[in-house]
Parts: structure tokens; sequence; C-alpha cells
């Protein structure tokens, strides 16, 4: 979009391309956009989800969530059914951040970060530098329009939904409260971010929470009475749901840790077993897999698995005995034993294309691996389906720009 022009139509009532005044003071410039149809606050004209489900992929530089039908996947006409845009602001690039999906696959739920503007680095560009408050979308899975929308703090980081569908959960990755406070000689606790809980069916804030310096990925216990939150300070959070004033304890991830303003792990993400409960810690900095044991709320370092790259998000298979870890630099994917805590095999994903891997997600049947990888942060990334027994890539799919999520909406019976 030509978006200085329309500034200045706004602003003077019409220029012409050097920002002189045009002759007819009403004319209003054209709007040039990316792609067909422009921005209309969500909504397509695609079908609704059929029986075996639909993938979502958030762009999170080009402000629209890929759509994906689960029928067909591997064939070689597979790919994107239609890109549907997000936001709540048409003229500016908003930065949708991470979906989560309702139990009954009527609704999904997208984090607006407001994090683009500046650019930056790292393993999400700018991301946890924005100055304005962020939103929490919920879009109907029917017809991808807006239902309702919640304000909440500034850099939303992950967001999850409860087993039952209810209730929302969503960090907030705020890495400049970090800096402004070091700046000011300020305390680690005023460094805390909160992590906000919501009404998934009103979009209610129900409470805000102070958790850690920089929360990103939140997990739920087997039993949804803790939340796990990944700290930038070399933590993790541990949040009681179930007891009165919701208390928080914190866990550092290994011996020696850093702080919130120098870290030596950077915890990022996070991935539950769903036999034990064991909650695996993804830590940029360190390149480390560490394990922390909910029986004993405490960290266990001798589980720790060091990779030749930063971990990202991964996936269990049901039984809990394969742990799927994507990490960046290689751009590869460690099959994990997590009861020996040893690395099994390697996928290898970069001479298929994978550029900056994010998320690995396992299809309901365990036959194939979906995996983000987020490109150059310029032009379009990609979604790999992988062959999990085969370890190859059978389809690339081309996605938008900056792709940093796909979760799967559940279909119709």
């Amino acid at each position: 979009m030509r978006r200085a022009a329309w500034l200045c139509a706004l602003a003077l009532g019409a220029c012409d391309g050097e920002g002189t005044k045009a002759e007819d003071p009403l004319e209003v410039p054209a709007l040039t956009y990316a792609e067909e149809p422009p921005w209309t606050r969500g909504g397509t004209t695609v079908a609704p989800p059929g029986p075996e489900g639909r993938l979502l992929v958030t762009n999170s530089l080009d402000d629209s969530v890929s759509l994906l039908d689960l029928a067909g996947l591997g064939q070689p006409d597979w790919g994107e059914l239609a890109r549907v845009p997000v936001g709540l602001n048409p003229v500016e690039l908003e930065g949708p951040h991470h979906t989560a999906v309702s139990p009954t696959g009527d609704y999904y739920y997208v984090g607006i970060s407001n994090y683009v503007p500046g650019g930056g680095s790292g393993p999400h560009g700018a991301h946890g530098t924005g100055t304005a408050d962020g939103y929490c979308l919920k879009l109907s899975a029917k017809d991808n329009r807006l239902v309702a929308s919640a304000r909440v703090d500034r850099n939303p980081g992950d967001v999850i939904v409860s087993e039952d569908g209810r209730t929302l959960y969503q960090t907030h990755f705020d890495l400049l409260r970090i800096a402004d406070v070091a700046r000011k000689g300020g305390t680690e606790e005023e460094m805390m971010a909160r992590l906000a809980i919501l009404d998934a069916e009103t979009m209610e804030v129900k409470a805000r929470v102070k958790v850690c310096p920089a929360p990103h990925a939140v997990r739920l216990s087997l039993d949804e009475r803790t939340a796990y939150v990944a700290c930038w300070s070399d933590e993790v959070a541990l949040v009681d749901l179930a007891t009165e004033g919701t208390p928080v304890t914190r866990v550092k991830v290994a011996p020696g840790a850093g702080t919130a303003t120098n870290p030596r792990h950077q915890p990022y993400a996070l991935t539950v077993s769903p036999t034990t409960g064991d909650v695996w810690v993804s830590s940029l900095a360190s390149r480390q897999v560490q394990v922390l044991e909910p029986g004993t709320r405490a960290m266990n370092p001798e589980r720790t698995v060091y990779l030749r790259g930063s971990p990202m998000f991964g996936a269990f298979t049901k039984d809990g005995r394969t742990l799927y870890l994507p990490y960046q630099q290689e751009d590869a994917v460690a099959v994990i034993d997590p009861a020996t805590s040893t690395v099994q095999r390697t996928l290898e994903l970069s001479q298929a294309g994978c550029l900056n891997v994010h998320q690995f997600m396992l299809t309901p049947d365990e036959r194939h691996g979906l995996v983000v990888c987020e490109g150059d942060h310029v032009g379009p990334g990609t979604l790999h389906v992988v062959d999990v027994a085969e370890g190859t890539v059978v389809s690339t799919v081309r996605m938008g720009i900056f792709p940093d999520s796909v979760s799967l909406l559940r279909g119709a019976p």
C-alpha cells in the first residue's frame, strides 16, 4: 500500500506524489494492495473445515493467517487454500503471533503483538520491543471473521486455550520493559511482565498475574492446575491456577543461570510430555533443552540435551516416547528419546529450503511432521511436510512473510 500518500491525504485533504497540494482537495489517492482482495477486517468465502480439519499458519509480517486443509496432505497439488487478513488496523502491520484453537473447532484465537515497526533481528525480529498494547483476537472458524477482541499488555507472546475451551492464557514477551527498567536502575521485580487469563467466550480479561521478566511460551500441566511459563530471565515460572491469589514460583533452569539483563540461557519455548508431564525447556542462547520434573517442581540437570543450534517449539508423540525438537542455525529436527535424553537421529531440513525453523507439529496419525520455517523475514517463509519414518520432506508450501506457528483446527464430523 502507498502508505505515505494515504497519510498525506489524511493530513492535508489530498497530495500529489511529491507531497504538494493536488488540484482537487476532495480527491483521495487510490490504495494499492499487495494481494487481492484487500484487507477487510477478516472474512473469506472459503468453506468451513472438513472432517479432517484445517491448518492455521500465522504470517507475522504480512498480517495474515494461511489456511490449509489437512485433506490431501502430501499430494502434489496440496497447498494453501486461502490467506486471510487479520488485525484491527488496515494501514499498519500489527504482527499476528501464534494461534490457539477451540476444542470444538468453532473459533480460533490470534495474538496481535504490535511489534513490527522498526525492524530488528533475532528469532522474532523486533518481537518484544513494541511500545503499544497488544490484543487477543477471536475469529470464527466458519468464515474467518473477527468475533471479538481483548486488549492485553504490550508485546503478546504465546497464547493457549484450556482443554475445555473456556479459558485463554496469553503471555507478554516484553523485552522493552527489561531495557527500560535497567536503564533507570530499577529492580528485576519491576521488569516482570504479566500472564493474562481470559474468558474465551466473552474475551473478558479475568486476571493479570505478574510472572517473570519477558515470559514467552506457556503450557499447562496435565491436570491444568499449573501454568508453566518460559522466562527470558533464565527461569521457568510455575503459576498455581488452583490457589486463590494465583501464587507464582520461579525456578532457575540451570546452576549458574543468569539474570533478566544478562541471561545465559534465554528460555523461549516449552514442550510438555503427554504421559509424564515433564516440561522440556528450549533455551536459545545456551542451545540446551532442560527438563523440569513436575513431581519435584525442580530442574533435573542430568537430563539436559545439548543441541547444535537454538531449540524452538517441539512435539511429543501421543505415547510420550519420542520428542521432535526443531533447532535453528542448522535448521534441523532432533528426534529425542526422553527416557534417556539422547538424540536418536536428525531430520535435516535446510536442503529442502527451510530457513529459521520455528515449530514442529505432528499430524493426528503421527505419520507426518509439519514444520514452520520463518524464512529470511523479507521474503516468504515455508511449511514443510516431513515423513517422520523416512525422514524425508514430501511437500513444501510457500507461506507469507515470517510464519511463526502452525495449529490444527478440528473439522466438523
